[in-house]
């Protein structure tokens, strides 16, 4: 919506906003972008201490080529600890915010309320600050295209897997559809897209099963996801190579952009290559996976 130019975020690492260490060692990673958590990964009595400790590292400006900064706040209706989370997240040139567990416009609209009150205490630009908002609940999932469409400020829908998970009455080990939930995860996606966000995949709990999450990621793009979620640093590299065009795309959209070319510049605007029509949609596509392509170099 209000970046449909800008290139999607392949990879989203949670980091716990308590743990001073981690949050340092972030700011060297690799990621498209770092989700500071004030949420769950912070116990209640810890919440304070995270705010400090991100007001703490995070006061400057990110170095050119970092991370991308968001903070996960808490729930609006823990008031107080929402309103603490979002002034100390826009004291760090962060990017933008992420709301949990949404399932209803009223709650983004009272969420973006907050939002705007907050810049303007902060002297930031109104409606600079992005939205990313987690779908937790069947609830959510059901309302998703609204929710996406909903402010103009939100950039990114995430879908919470474990949350889902324990609303729905899932085993807490799940197998087969119940451990994929690609209909959900669908929804979302297409919902997403609809509305013309980023559509971010749930997080793989499992550390030790690296084949797993590879073959998640690579579903969830086929899904339409545009990134994913990671609790990792080891996830950021299985991340990129499932949402990275392949060498072969690249190839095979280098070669449909030269076939178009040399038919506009011989006067036609649509061709067949090799079986294929090529016409604007196709070549917008081919465009997009060169820039995906490109995207890290210079980083």
């Amino acid at each position: 919506m209000s970046e449909a130019s800008a290139l999607p975020i392949r990879s989203w690492l949670y980091v716990p906003g308590q743990r001073a260490n981690m949050v340092t060692k972030s700011l060297g990673l690799e990621a498209d972008a770092v989700i500071y958590d004030l949420e769950d990964a912070v116990p209640p009595a810890g919440k304070a201490e995270a705010r400090n400790v991100l007001s703490g590292l995070l006061s400057s400006p990110p170095p050119s080529g970092s991370p991308l900064r968001w903070v996960r706040l808490n729930h609006p209706r823990h008031r107080e600890l929402f309103l603490e989370d979002l002034a100390c997240a826009l004291g760090l040139h962060l990017h933008g915010v992420v709301l949990p567990k949404v399932e209803t416009v009223a709650q983004l609209e009272a969420a973006d309320a907050a939002i705007a009150a907050a810049e303007r205490r902060a002297g930031i630009e109104p409606g600079s600050t992005r939205l990313m908002f987690l779908l937790e609940s069947p609830l959510g999932v059901v309302n998703a295209y609204p929710l996406a469409a909903a402010l103009e400020r939100t950039v990114a829908v995430s879908f919470g897997g474990e949350d889902f998970s324990r609303e729905l009455g899932l085993p807490l080990v799940r197998t087969g559809e119940a451990r994929s939930l690609v209909h959900q995860r669908a929804a979302v996606a297409t919902a997403a897209a609809a509305a013309g966000v980023q559509a971010v995949d749930v997080i793989w709990p499992g550390l030790d099963d690296q084949d797993g999450f590879a073959a998640e990621a690579l579903q969830a793009r086929r899904l339409g996801f545009t990134g994913k979620a990671a609790i990792h640093p080891a996830q950021l590299p299985l991340i990129h190579t499932a949402f990275d065009p392949t060498p072969d795309e690249v190839a095979y959209a280098r070669e449909v952009l030269e076939a178009y070319e040399e038919a506009v510049a011989g006067g036609t605007g649509a061709i067949n290559h090799k079986g294929a029509f090529l016409e604007e949609p196709v070549i917008a596509r081919a465009r997009l996976v060169l820039a995906l392509a490109g995207r890290d170099q210079g980083r």
